[in-house]
């Protein structure tokens, strides 16, 4: 069995997820750091957002063979950052109790989780109080074993939040 390596505290991300692919969106597909083939683990998302928007966060594998993520608290095991480097947990992500581990093979792709693009602020056991994100830039970074070992592939992606388009009176 492969364990994944994570620490909510460290550098190390903890990983993530069902299927779709993210309807009306340019994509953002970026490659894992340990692959010079552009990586075998992909974020599939959009390059902006609207602040308070919900959006589906989505990996794809298109390399040659299977990785691991975590299943049950998938936003767990990934990393998040502020344009200026500042680390922040997300509703999602701050209960983080079972490790279930499932495999992403070749060509598929994983819903990880659906996220209203907010901070936790509180974290009791569970994010008990959160604010929707400011408009800006933001990074996803994440961390993938092979299931049959080897080398992890590590794949970030950045994205825009942008203010939501206010109503013409």
């Amino acid at each position: 069995m492969v364990a994944l390596l994570a620490s909510r505290g460290g550098d190390e991300e903890r990983n993530a997820g069902t299927s779709e692919r993210q309807e009306g969106r340019a994509t953002t597909t970026a490659p894992a750091e340990s692959d010079s083939n552009g990586g075998p683990i992909r974020f599939i998302l959009g390059d902006r957002y609207a602040s308070g928007e919900t959006i589906e966060v989505v990996i794809e594998n298109v390399g040659p063979r299977a990785y691991m993520f975590e299943s049950a608290y998938q936003a767990c095991y990934l990393s998040y950052f502020e344009s200026a480097g500042r680390r922040f947990i997300i509703p999602p992500g701050t209960h983080c109790d079972i490790f279930a581990e499932e495999r992403i093979g070749p060509g598929e792709r994983k819903k990880l989780f659906s996220w209203s693009l907010d901070e936790c602020v509180k974290d009791r056991r569970g994010c008990v109080e959160s604010r929707p994100l400011p408009p800006g830039a933001y990074t996803i970074k994440g961390r993938f074993m092979p299931a049959a070992g080897g080398r992890p592939a590590r794949v970030e992606t950045t994205f825009r939040i942008v203010a939501r388009p206010t109503a013409a009176v």
